[in-house]
């Protein structure tokens, strides 16, 4: 945000101040190389490095502050593996949620990705010796509410098509593509009855 305030902030002094002074092609070319700049000297101040202990029946996370997770307070987790690397949400009973995502332009992915194969693991053990019934959703679209949301955004992407003309439709045409996953998934995972309802 703030190398996109300083290109911002800077096109602003241009126009005020020098805007007969200098090339507007040479000052925005700086400001862009001030904005990227900026961002690759401060990367490394976004990294956080956390530990996380792994036990049968629970788990700490410790980053800014720890964080102790109790297996038999958990509802549900959802581990998922974007573009820009891993992420997994923990639901709790009470509704709480808890989300660790760790991005692969910031860090490297490869320790996360093994504490998420061991937790699965810990859960699923957790699960069977304890009668636990934590549930591992599969997918944002696992849900009985899904088709709420996927019917919202079918209309709006109809009357997208409908109301539009190029090159404003490109949106409407890329979006319908995920929209169409989307629906593929949820269908998939109700022939296999592994909704959930919350």
């Amino acid at each position: 945000m703030l190398s996109f305030a300083i290109i911002g902030l800077g096109i602003l002094l241009f126009k005020n101040l020098f805007n007969d002074l200098l090339p507007a092609g040479f000052v925005i070319i700086s400001l862009i190389a001030a904005g990227v700049t900026f961002f690759l000297l401060n990367r490394h101040r976004i990294k956080r490095t956390g530990i996380a202990k792994l036990s049968m029946s629970d788990l700490t996370i410790e980053l800014n502050q720890s964080l102790y997770i109790n297996f038999a307070d958990l509802k549900y987790y959802y581990i998922y593996d974007g573009k820009n690397g891993p992420a997994f949400t923990l639901g709790f009973i009470n509704g709480s949620k808890f989300k660790i995502a760790a991005n692969n332009n910031f860090c490297n992915v490869d320790l996360i990705m093994v504490f998420l194969t061991d937790f699965r693991s810990a859960i699923e053990n957790y699960n069977a010796q304890n009668n636990a019934n934590i549930i591992r959703l599969e997918s944002i679209w696992a849900r009985k509410y899904a088709p709420h949301i996927l019917s919202v955004f079918t209309v709006l992407i109809i009357l997208g098509f409908c109301f539009t003309r190029m090159p404003v439709l490109i949106l409407p045409i890329s979006f319908s593509a995920s929209l169409l996953v989307g629906w593929i998934r949820y269908f998939q995972l109700k022939s296999k009855n592994k909704l959930v309802d919350f």
